[in-house]
């Protein structure tokens, strides 16, 4: 209980501190200075940003840093089994400076790097050809798969400190040449693409060599008005991975919906596989200050020897914005934004910026009793309270209680955790 005092008031400390950052320029107010005889431009809107006087090019430079920290208390059931050496922990969650280019309007360019932990890797290394007629946008390069509306909603749009337990079913970044298109002033969005896993940026699915990934994601808004502050979307994505079944294994193992913590609570294990096929179902919607977002995962293993293997989750999230504001949607990739206040944080001037209140709860399964896999299955209930000072600082605290049942192929087949944390990022 003791320590649960020191993370609360920890948490409550950080409250008090962070509006420090006020002062940095709110979102829309660009402020320019002149160079190179007015044929360059600086400004800040947003990020950095170097335009020449055409706006032929712009270089834009941004990133994002994040700061964790959380107590995390198991039961006994758990600590059997995993050394009870969680207690309070705190990390410095990632810092992800980017660089993106934009030339005529019709080349977009973006290299973005990641500090994490004790490693570091590339994310994003990709170049885009935009308004190729009947095709759309050419993208080569290193980027996320189109699959999956959370995965795709990144960092500053998601709901949680992490991403729910059902998302171990969607891919990630990978190597590979994307077609995309919008249709219907924007109500329909497609994309799809050619992946080869790189296994050193991504190894969440697959272990050994490359393999090919056929992905693709369709999106579509039949109801949008008021500017998008009201909307239904709904969602379908599907990949199909080629894997090398001699030298290639599949398997899932969620996290527990903290980066602080190295349990696992559900696991398939190794399986060595020919391919597998997955599928991503999306419903999602905005109404003024309340908005809801859920997605249906399934996967099926195609497996060497043994029998193949099915299994599936799904997570809900739903929002409501205490100030106001209605959480962004993106229609140009068919996903959520960051909450940008109306009223900056600026006690001087009556500002406090945006209060967003969220739960979720997930649950996936990973049994299959057909093909002799009892992986477990695990159930998260999350409450996030996010606190937006401005269009670049975001103070977040979680509670998340997870738990397993009915699992084998561990010694861990049932047992339950919390975790409480906060987290401060920043991000231009």
């Amino acid at each position: 209980m003791k320590k649960v005092s020191v993370l609360i008031l920890s948490c409550m400390l950080t409250l008090l501190l962070a509006p420090a950052v006020f002062a940095a320029p709110n979102s829309g107010d660009e402020q320019k200075v002149d160079v190179a005889d007015e044929l360059i431009t600086m400004a800040w809107l947003d990020r950095l940003k170097i335009e020449s006087e055409d706006k032929a090019f712009r270089l834009k430079l941004g990133g994002t840093f994040s700061f964790d920290w959380g107590q995390i208390n198991e039961d006994y059931r758990v600590a059997s089994v995993y050394d009870s050496v969680q207690d309070h922990k705190q990390e410095v969650r990632y810092a992800k400076p980017l660089i993106d280019l934009k030339l005529y309007d019709d080349y977009d360019f973006r290299v973005q790097y990641e500090f994490v932990g004790t490693r570091g890797q590339f994310l994003d290394v990709w170049g885009q050809a935009k308004n190729i007629p009947y095709v759309g946008s050419l993208k080569v390069g290193h980027f996320k798969e189109p699959f999956s509306m959370a995965i795709l909603t990144g960092d500053t749009g998601d709901t949680m400190m992490e991403y729910a337990s059902s998302s171990v079913f969607s891919q990630s970044r990978n190597v590979g040449v994307q077609l995309s298109n919008t249709y219907l002033d924007g109500r329909i969005n497609a994309a799809a693409g050619v992946f080869n896993k790189a296994a050193y940026m991504d190894d969440s699915f697959t272990n050994g060599n490359s393999g090919v990934d056929l992905t693709g994601r369709v999106g579509w808004r039949p109801y949008q008005e008021d500017d998008g502050r009201k909307l239904v979307h709904l969602g379908l994505g599907y990949s199909h991975q080629f894997l090398d079944g001699t030298e290639q294994s599949s398997s899932f193992s969620p996290k527990v919906g903290s980066n602080l913590s190295t349990i696992k609570l559900t696991g398939t294990g190794s399986m060595v596989a020919d391919g597998q096929d997955l599928f991503n179902f999306e419903l999602a919607g905005v109404w003024d200050q309340f908005w809801i977002m859920s997605e249906l995962s399934t996967a099926y293993v195609d497996r060497k020897s043994d029998k193949d293997a099915l299994f599936y989750g799904y997570h809900v999230d739903v929002g409501y914005i205490i100030t106001g504001e209605t959480k962004p949607f993106k229609s140009s990739n068919a996903v959520f934004g960051a909450i940008v206040p109306d009223n900056p944080f600026n006690p001087l001037k009556g500002g406090w910026g945006a209060l967003e209140v969220a739960l979720q709860y997930a649950h996936t399964d990973l049994n299959d009793s057909s093909a002799d896999i009892k992986g477990g299955v695990q159930d998260n209930i999350g409450v996030a309270l996010n606190w937006f000072l401005n269009s670049h600082t975001r103070v977040a605290a979680n509670y998340i209680h997870a738990g397993v049942s009915d699992r084998e192929n561990s010694s861990l087949t049932d047992g339950e955790l919390d975790i409480y944390q906060c987290r401060i990022s920043f991000y231009f």
